[in-house]
């Protein structure tokens, strides 16, 4: 059973990050939300009872009794109070790793640089078509911790899955996960393409024997143990 502490940090309040905030409240986690911005809309997160700090005004060392930070995506690694966390040896979770530890589901990662929208929305497509539950959640524009208690354990969640995402997930763990492709992208933020490759390698470093890892034929060694499947975009589909 999952154990949260008993007070938390959320960085970054956008949709990603009031969905983690209003998720740790429902299990009974006392919650500190902050962000840069000074105008963002937060009624309903001051109605669950999450303390909010707003503005450039903010502390730059953790509040009294913090023992978890949740980033939002868009919070790079530096951020002070992200750097004032590690430095004193507070977790550090992006909203994917709360999610994948509250939820039971099993998870279909997506990532790449390209087609990821597509793919995850497609497979949820084929998903609901065969008769079986499924969910799409993550870089489409719906937290994963939006879930949390709105889905049945037997469902499939189809997970899109961006770089940002894939930093500070340290437990995730895709039954299946998904490459696509690789080209240089986000190198503001990664600072090169190897730490951007690694970032993307992240969805398969805790994959187990039994699961699937895809990626592009020819692709070079991934982390993890899944079974390696590869494909082509010049591969014959079944139904040809």
């Amino acid at each position: 059973m999952l154990r949260l502490p008993a007070r938390a940090l959320v960085v970054g309040l956008a949709r990603s990050g009031q969905a983690a905030a209003l998720a740790l409240v429902r299990h009974g986690v006392d919650v500190v939300g902050v962000d840069r911005a000074g105008d963002l809309e937060v009624g309903r997160l001051a109605a669950a009872g999450v303390e909010v700090r707003l503005g450039s005004s903010q502390e730059e060392s953790l509040p009294d009794g913090v023992e978890l930070v949740v980033k939002s995506p868009g919070v790079p690694a530096e951020a002070p109070l992200v750097a004032a966390a590690r430095a004193g040896g507070v977790p550090v979770w992006s909203e994917i790793e709360l999610g994948a530890r509250l939820l039971p589901n099993p998870l279909l990662g997506v990532t790449g640089t390209n087609g990821k929208t597509t793919t995850s929305e497609l497979l949820g497509a084929i998903f609901r078509e065969a008769g079986h539950a499924v969910e799409v959640a993550g870089n489409v524009g719906r937290p994963l911790t939006a879930l949390d208690g709105k889905v049945g354990a037997e469902a499939w969640i189809v997970l899109e899955l961006s770089s940002f995402q894939l930093e500070d997930a340290p437990t995730l763990r895709p039954r299946v996960a998904v490459l696509l492709n690789l080209e240089p992208d986000h190198l503001d933020r990664h600072g090169s393409l190897e730490a951007y490759r690694a970032a993307k390698l992240r969805v398969f470093e805790q994959q187990r024997a039994g699961d699937v890892a895809i990626v592009p034929r020819g692709f070079g060694p991934v982390p993890g143990q899944a079974r390696r499947v590869e494909f082509a975009g010049d591969d014959p589909l079944p139904a040809e």
